[in-house]
C-alpha cells in the first residue's frame, strides 16, 4: 500500500503543477523566498495540540466462554480495537513556488509526540463469537514520536504571512516516519515494545487571524505498524500470546503561530497589497 502511494506521488505532484495557471488568483504571483531561509523565519513557526485517536488490531489468545460463564478453554482470535490520547506538536512551512495573488505550495514539516491508551486488552470471547470485557482490565499505553513531512497547498493568511486576509486553509499530503514505545500497564516484568513504521498521512488546516494566527487541524493518517507483541502469559488475566498494531489514526489539534503577530500588513480592513511591489489590489 505505501509503495504504491509512493508510486502515485510523481504523478498527483505534476498534475498539481500543471493546475497552476488555474489556480492563481491574479496576474500577481506571490514571490517566495529561498526554501532554507524559512528555517530562520519565526514568523512561519507553529505550535500546539490536541486530540488524537488511532485505531488498530489485536491478534492472539484469549480465553473462551460458554453458557453461566462456564471456561472452555483458548482460542485465536482478531478483533478491532482503539485507543485515545493527546499530542503535541511544533512544526514549521517553507513556502516552494507561489500560485497566485495570496496562494502557494509548501513543504510542511512537524514533530509530534502522541500518547495515548489501548484500553481491555484481554476481552473474553464467548462460543458465539461475541467479546466481552475480563473483570480485570490490561491496557498498554504507546508514546508515539513522528516526523510528517509532506506538501500543502496554501491559500490565505498563513500562505502569504498576511494580517490583512481574515482566513486561510491548506490541503496537504505526506508521509510520517513514526517511532512507537508500547507497554502493559501494571506489569512491570515486561519490557517496553518499540515499533517503527512510515505511513501516508491526509491532512486539513482552517486558519483565522485574532491577533495570532489560530488553525484548527484534521489529520488521517493509514498503513499498519506493528506495535507491541507480548510471548508469553500475563498471569492470570490472559494467557498470551497476543499482538498490537496500528492500522489507522486520526487527530484533531488547535495550533497557533506564535510569531504571526509581527506579520508585515498592518490589519485585516487594510485592503492595499503592501506585500505586492506592483501596488495592485484583490
Amino acid at each position: 500500500m505505501i509503495m504504491n502511494f509512493i508510486r502515485k506521488v510523481p504523478v498527483i505532484l505534476a498534475v498539481a503543477f500543471a493546475m497552476i495557471p488555474v489556480l492563481g488568483f491574479s496576474q500577481y504571483i506571490y514571490q517566495v523566498d529561498p526554501l532554507l531561509s524559512n528555517f530562520s523565519n519565526a514568523q512561519r513557526y507553529e505550535i500546539g495540540g490536541g486530540l488524537v485517536m488511532p485505531s488498530g488490531e489485536f491478534t492472539g489468545v484469549v480465553h473462551v466462554y460458554g453458557p453461566n460463564n462456564s471456561y472452555k478453554g483458548d482460542s485465536t482470535a482478531k478483533r478491532p480495537i482503539s485507543a485515545t490520547g493527546f499530542g503535541a506538536q511544533i512544526g514549521l512551512n517553507l513556502p516552494f513556488k507561489g500560485t497566485g495573488h495570496i496562494s502557494c505550495w509548501a513543504l510542511a514539516i512537524q514533530l509530534q509526540v502522541n500518547q495515548y491508551i489501548w484500553s481491555d486488552l484481554n476481552q473474553t470471547m464467548t462460543t458465539d463469537g461475541v467479546f466481552k470485557p475480563y473483570s480485570t482490565s490490561l491496557n498498554a499505553s504507546t508514546m508515539q514520536v513522528s516526523l510528517p513531512i509532506g506538501i500543502d497547498y496554501k491559500v490565505g493568511n498563513d500562505a502569504i504571512l498576511s494580517k490583512r486576509l481574515l482566513f486561510g486553509a491548506s490541503m496537504g499530503v505526506g508521509v510520517i516516519p513514526q517511532f512507537n514505545s508500547t507497554s502493559l500497564e501494571g506489569v512491570p516484568t515486561y519490557d517496553a515494545t518499540y515499533g517503527w513504521g512510515v505511513t501516508p498521512y491526509a491532512k486539513f488546516d482552517w486558519s483565522i487571524f485574532g491577533g495570532i494566527c489560530w488553525k484548527f487541524r484534521f489529520m488521517y493518517t493509514l498503513g499498519k505498524v506493528n506495535i507491541l507483541d507480548v510471548n508469553g502469559k500475563v498471569s492470570p488475566i490472559n494467557d498470551g500470546p497476543f499482538s498490537l498494531s496500528t492500522k489507522s489514526a486520526f487527530s484533531a489539534s488547535l495550533i497557533i503561530m506564535p510569531f504571526s503577530f509581527k506579520w508585515s500588513e498592518s490589519a485585516w480592513y487594510n485592503t492595499h497589497d503592501t506585500y505586492n511591489v506592483h501596488d495592485r489590489f484583490n
